[in-house]
């Protein structure tokens, strides 16, 4: 699996929308994620968790409520990468978006 590109709005650290184009990133090779303590880091890994799997083991066992920003109530993660190579390479979107409800839960309004 080779990521493409990540939009990421509403989860932890990220409040507001930002988008991470992994193809710019390793259009020179290798890359890393670099950062000081609670910039985000984790939370880029768990955004792919997130798109691919529909949880993030680090969130709440009973939800993922855990993952939302507290300022939001509303969370969207699009993830976009690349299976093969040559003639039978694919390329995946996936898109979920939560909704926070009255009841400490989130809904799922979206997942493709």
């Amino acid at each position: 699996m080779k990521p493409i590109k990540l939009k990421i709005e509403g989860l932890q650290s990220f409040r507001e929308a930002q988008v991470i184009d992994f193809e710019a990133l390793t259009s020179a090779g290798v890359f890393g994620i670099f950062g000081p303590t609670g910039s985000g880091k984790s939370t880029i890994l768990d955004a792919i968790t997130l798109a691919l799997y529909g949880r993030v083991e680090r969130a709440h066992k009973k939800n993922n409520r855990g993952i939302l920003n507290l300022e939001r109530n509303r969370l969207h993660v699009e993830f976009t990468f690349q299976l093969g190579e040559g003639d039978g390479k694919r390329r995946i979107r996936i898109e979920r978006s939560y909704i926070s409800r009255g009841d400490n839960s989130l809904h799922t309004s979206t997942c493709r």
